[in-house]
């Protein structure tokens, strides 16, 4: 047994929980590998932040070393979640080889803080150490792209620490030096700013990025390289392309992380593969919609700010689900791409809800039927109902019918009228879509359906408690103003009040991925 899964032997499930036991196994097998430095620098240690519920309790359960107070990463996680009285503890650990990972210790943080923090890894980093005279290094880092992001100096352990962000498929790093190096963390922080003129180049250049990688998709560039590699000239031909333009897209493309090359040859990366219309990770249809159909409505945003009209209808003049309703491509389009956009949320969902006595679970909203048949193969005692617009259940209808047979029943109607009952509704990212009165009017219905003590579920994104807490919801509530008459995201407590005017009581918040929330209800 190798010292990393020692440390996770040593580790006591409930001192840290099993998301973060297993964090800390992996950090520590990287920390006592050690990694090659840039500029030969000495590897010093893996840094990792985690969430326990006693700082006391995981330090009983852990090799340490020594414990000091953060500094640095307290700060930030304060500045971050607008956080007060926040107390981290830095906790040295041997992993063996005499290197050590560094844990951040946070307790009393809410858990959807630490999912957020646990899911983007911000504070995760291999540091390397050099000494106070060759802290020329830091300009080196910078001219060779890597971004300042954030120091400081803790005076408890009498080093100063510099961030740099990474780039696309490269590790945080940390660069360590003995003392307060103050002129040189004012030049970092200072830097850091001056390096915003670049980042909104990044930003402003976002929808070159969004065509670039549409066109990956509906070109099929993904689809040719997954599982296999391929010289620009092979793509060429076999994608219908002039050599010398699919050249520069791949370029652009190995920029963003897409792709990458070994000699003549190209191949996906990961982040690439999603692009790929059988991947198991797909976004395909994602790429063809938010690159297409909604890329446009979007340009209307200042006049959607101006007006209160919706970007869509200024783009093409008629309502998202009218539109859809009589566009048979650009309808085909959106249920692909909410399939694969919600593909590893339905999954998680699948594995979280409990549809233990279940007999019918009626899926309202449910599209192509791609939520129902995952809860459907989770419980193979229950039948289901797939509601949504007559065309739209027309269309699943067969697939669904060859797949489930009498298990499931599909029904057309609208969900301001009448919904079908069931001991389970669930209600997949539809209520984000209207505004308060008419989601008043779907719960209205969905309570009408139902017994007492029946189960209704939502998911939705939730809109963070802070404005700087990151989250993709503030995103999409932008999107949801572009792209639907009155849609948005809201907080926790706005679907808890919705609910309970419409007769349902908040039971349980499960957090999902992507940033979306399985919020579980119960008809009083």
């Amino acid at each position: 047994m190798d010292q990393g899964n020692v440390l996770s032997a040593e580790i006591k499930v409930g001192a840290l929980g099993e998301s973060d036991t297993l964090r800390v196994s992996r950090m520590a097998r990287i920390a006592r590998e050690g990694r090659q430095g840039p500029y030969g620098l000495r590897f010093d240690h893996a840094g990792l932040l985690v969430f326990p519920d006693s700082v006391e309790a995981a330090l009983d359960d852990l090799p340490v070393l020594r414990t000091v107070p953060s500094v640095v990463v307290r700060e930030r996680l304060t500045t971050r979640y607008g956080l007060d009285g926040l107390d981290v503890t830095i906790a040295h650990v041997e992993v063996g080889h005499g290197r050590t990972l560094e844990l951040f210790l946070a307790a009393g943080c809410s858990e959807r803080i630490a999912d957020d923090e646990r899911f983007h890894e911000r504070e995760t980093h291999l540091a390397f150490e050099t000494p106070p005279a060759t802290l020329g290094v830091l300009e080196a880092l910078r001219a060779d792209g890597h971004r300042p992001d954030g120091g400081g100096y803790n005076p408890a352990e009498g080093r100063s620490v510099f961030y740099f962000r990474p780039e696309p498929g490269a590790d945080r790093l940390e660069i360590v030096t003995a003392g307060h190096a103050g002129a040189h963390l004012a030049r970092h922080l200072t830097g850091e700013q001056h390096d915003e003129r670049r980042r909104m180049l990044d930003l402003l250049t976002g929808a070159w990025a969004t065509q670039a990688l549409r066109t990956a998709a509906e070109l099929g560039l993904a689809d040719e390289l997954l599982g296999r590699r391929r010289t620009t000239g092979e793509l060429a031909a076999a994608l219908g392309c002039p050599a010398d333009r699919l050249a520069r897209l791949l370029r652009y493309l190995e920029q963003l992380g897409v792709v990458t090359r070994t000699g003549e040859l190209v191949s996906l990366t990961p982040l690439g593969a999603t692009l790929a219309r059988d991947s198991d990770s797909s976004l395909h249809g994602v790429a063809l919609l938010y690159g297409g159909l909604f890329y446009w409505s979007f340009g209307e945003l200042p006049d959607t700010v101006r007006t209160a009209r919706s970007g869509f209808e200024l783009a093409y003049g008629n309502a998202p689900f009218a539109h859809l309703e009589h566009n048979a491509s650009d309808a085909a389009v959106f249920q692909r791409a909410m399939a694969d956009q919600c593909r590893d949320v339905f999954d998680a969902l699948a594995e979280r809800l409990d549809l233990t006595g279940v007999e019918t679970v009626t899926d309202l909203g449910g599209g192509s039927g791609a939520l129902l048949g995952r809860l459907l193969d989770a419980a193979p005692h229950t039948t289901g109902v797939l509601f949504d617009t007559p065309a739209t259940v027309a269309a699943a209808r067969e697939e669904l019918t060859s797949r489930y047979g009498k298990r499931i029943t599909t029904v057309g109607g609208d969900l301001f009228t009448h919904v079908p009952g069931g001991d389970l509704l669930v209600l997949s990212r539809i209520l984000h879509d209207w505004d308060d009165a008419a989601c008043a009017t779907v719960l209205a219905r969905c309570r009408e359906a139902v017994r007492p003590g029946a189960r209704l579920a939502v998911v939705e994104r939730l809109l963070p408690d802070h404005p700087a807490q990151p989250s993709l919801a503030p995103a999409w509530d932008v999107h949801m103003m572009v792209n639907n008459l009155g849609g948005r995201e809201r907080t926790l407590a706005e679907y808890r009040d919705l609910l309970g005017s419409a007769g349902f009581t908040l039971t349980a918040t499960t957090g999902l991925p992507l940033d979306v929330y399985l919020l579980e209800a119960v008809a009083e």
